[in-house]
This record gives C-alpha cells, sequence and structure tokens, in this order.
C-alpha cells in the first residue's frame, strides 16, 4: 500500500546514527531522516552549545559532509530536518567529535 496522505503536520526528531572524521579538515555525519523531511540543516559549535554556525541545507540525512574544519578543534553536531507544517523539526541529539 502506499500512503496517498499529503497532510502536513510536525516533523519527528532526526538522529545521528554515526560519525567520522577519516579525511582531514572534514567530518562526516551519517543521519536518520524523518517522514515528510525535505531538506536537512546541520550545525557546529566550537564553545560546548553557546554559539552555533550552520551549514549549507543538504538534500538527504544518509550523508552529510561538513568541510572545511579545524583539525584538532571539538565539534558538537547537530541536525534537523526542514519542512513539515512548523518549518523545521527539532534539532537531533548532539554529537561530540574532534576534527583531524
Amino acid at each position: 500500500m502506499v500512503n496517498t496522505n499529503r497532510t502536513s503536520g510536525p516533523l519527528d526528531t532526526p538522529s545521528i546514527i554515526a560519525m567520522f572524521n577519516n579525511v582531514t579538515c572534514q567530518l562526516t555525519v551519517r543521519g536518520q531522516g524523518v517522514v515528510n523531511g525535505r531538506m536537512y540543516k546541520a550545525r557546529t559549535s566550537t564553545d560546548g552549545g553557546k554559539t552555533w554556525t550552520e551549514w549549507p541545507a543538504f538534500n538527504g540525512a544518509r550523508l552529510m559532509v561538513l568541510a572545511p574544519t579545524v583539525p584538532g578543534t571539538l565539534y558538537m553536531v547537530e541536525f534537523c530536518a526542514l519542512g513539515g507544517s512548523t518549518g523545521q523539526s527539532p534539532w537531533s541529539n548532539p554529537v561530540t567529535i574532534m576534527s583531524t
């Protein structure tokens, strides 16, 4: 069966499945998308979440590459889905990783 319901509603919260730093000056985020999420937006913080830097929107949540990053810097990363009746989902739980 195919769901033909096109009613717009609030989006669920996406989640980060994994993060990788296996390329210098780059972080790779693997996320779990949400139903009706049209695009995804990531943000990073290097001061424990006091200030955030938003990255350009991504077409999907499975592979988001954040570059350039500063080697040796600890990044807190989270992302959200865009769309739905509220415009965007809640932010995912943050994950911290050091850039190489």
